[in-house]
């Protein structure tokens, strides 16, 4: 008797703890957690390291070989465009138009004999006529000058390609042969540069961030050397990638609205973005 009166007054506090528990945690629900989400990926500038170049590099070689005769400019020169810069030994090549035009002076006076009417006897009539040559040695003699003139018009070519003009103004940045030296088709025989119209070139702008680049959008530039923070805009991206150190990168070219007044080729910058 007594054991099953224990049993039941241990089943009576059981289901009072039980009952207990349910009503405090009906009676205090615990309140949700709201966080707010704040995206802004698309407000942050994108940025990058970047270099001082010129808006136009040239890199100038000659077309044919031959032995440099000449070279007019040193480094540090400014020049014009169309200047002569450089001239190979052309000796061969002005006996060529020598010869071509000699050659074409013959053919303009074989053709102006050609085209004369002949005068011979006319037995029937016993009267001196003047016939007209055959058609066809008009043709052939005409057909000669025209040859004769394309020839004269390759030779100066080939003499022209001996003297290296400047392509526009720019400053001398290196001279790289002397005279007297054989140089071949298409070796480098002086760099210029505008050194007056220079843009910056971003260096290590990740392929992660290039999507967000779109040209026109407005960019800020510190000059490190200067000290000082310059307005520009993208005005192109590359459609290539570099890999540099293992990491993929584009070049893109930020114009500036003002070019500072001692910016130099190389100076190093930092480039921000406003991707918005």
């Amino acid at each position: 008797m007594k054991h099953t009166f224990q049993i039941i007054m241990f089943a009576f506090v059981i289901i009072v703890v039980l009952t207990s528990c349910n009503s405090a945690s009906t009676a205090t629900p615990i309140p949700p957690v709201f966080l707010e989400s704040s995206d802004t990926s698309a407000s942050r500038p994108v940025k990058a390291s970047g270099v001082a170049v010129p808006v136009r590099v040239a890199h100038l070689s000659f077309v044919i070989p031959g032995v440099i005769n000449d070279i007019s400019v040193v480094e540090g020169d400014q020049v014009q465009a169309g200047q002569i810069l450089a001239n190979l030994d052309t000796s061969e090549l002005e006996y060529d138009v020598i010869s071509a035009e000699a050659a074409l002076t013959v053919a303009e006076f074989d053709a102006q004999i050609v085209r004369q009417r002949k005068r011979t006897f006319d037995f029937r009539t016993l009267k001196i006529v003047y016939v007209d040559p055959p058609g066809e040695k008009i043709l052939e003699a005409e057909t000669k000058v025209e040859q004769s003139q394309f020839a004269v018009e390759v030779a100066k070519a080939s003499l022209a390609q001996g003297t290296l003009l400047a392509p526009f103004d720019a400053t001398v940045v290196s001279v790289n042969v002397m005279p007297g030296e054989y140089v071949q088709t298409s070796q480098v025989i002086l760099e210029l540069a505008d050194l007056s119209n220079l843009w910056i070139e971003t260096t290590d702008l990740s392929e992660l961030n290039v999507a967000a680049v779109k040209i026109g959008q407005p960019a800020t530039v510190s000059i490190d050397a200067l000290g000082k923070e310059f307005t520009g805009n993208v005005i192109s991206i590359a459609p290539i990638s570099d890999t540099i150190g293992g990491d993929v990168v584009f070049k893109v070219t930020i114009q500036l609205d003002e070019k500072p007044q001692d910016l130099l080729w190389g100076m190093s910058a930092d480039v921000e973005i406003k991707v918005e």
